[in-house]
């Protein structure tokens, strides 16, 4: 089911990030850091851990990128999201099977329960909240957009992308309000932190260089 809206264009996502108080540079951060923590897998882990390490990581960092902005952590229905009660949305990071195709939604890695469901069903009050001042004040965390940071991992291809689904059925996403394509395929290269040779150290800190394919 085509969104109702995907915004692709560079100038769009960075003007509409904005409007979110977000910005790719530090959503790409995030990704950098789930890529980082699902590499560290090793073969005597679970075999979910690979999945579970991006996750818990990539969720670490989301905070740690947002709550210096006036966001809060927020785990209302034991669902783990970081939430800005001046917009009055909240951002999920989310494992996913795919990115940023235009006839293909992404879909969880798992399958989300019946708490997701709900939350998603209550975020439909108020599709683009920062255009409406006086009704997110009235909003509760339970009535947030409910927005999910998607991300693909698959080796050398990484792709994210920031959307507002519609609804849950049968455990995954059925339609979208709204897609933003953070890192479409074949942009990843470009923006993997530079190596040093000899520096076997690992680089916690590092400037991303977001650059994109026209």
């Amino acid at each position: 089911m085509p969104a109702d809206r995907i915004i692709a264009q560079e100038y769009e996502v960075a003007s509409r990030l904005d409007q979110l108080g977000l910005s790719a540079p530090e959503l790409i951060g995030v990704v950098h850091q789930a890529v980082a923590a699902k590499a560290g897998f090793v073969l005597n882990q679970p075999v979910n851990a690979a999945g579970q390490l991006s996750y818990i990581y990539g969720t670490g960092a989301l905070r740690d990128a947002l709550r210096s902005k006036g966001w809060e952590i927020d785990r209302t229905g034991n669902i783990e999201a970081t939430f800005d009660p001046r917009t009055g949305v909240k951002i999920v990071f989310q494992n996913a099977d795919s990115a940023c195709e235009d006839n293909r939604d992404p879909k969880a890695i798992s399958n989300k329960g019946p708490a997701a469901s709900k939350a998603v069903d209550l975020g439909q009050q108020n599709l683009f909240p920062e255009f409406d001042a006086e009704e997110r004040e009235k909003h509760q965390r339970e009535n947030a957009a409910l927005w999910y940071l998607f991300v693909y991992i698959n080796g050398d291809d990484v792709r994210a992308e920031l959307s507002f689904p519609k609804r849950i059925e049968d455990g995954q996403f059925k339609g979208f309000n709204e897609r933003i394509y953070i890192i479409k395929a074949g942009e990843w290269a470009s923006m993997m932190p530079q190596v040093i040779d000899g520096d076997e150290g690992p680089a916690q800190d590092f400037e991303i260089n977001v650059t994109r394919k026209r």
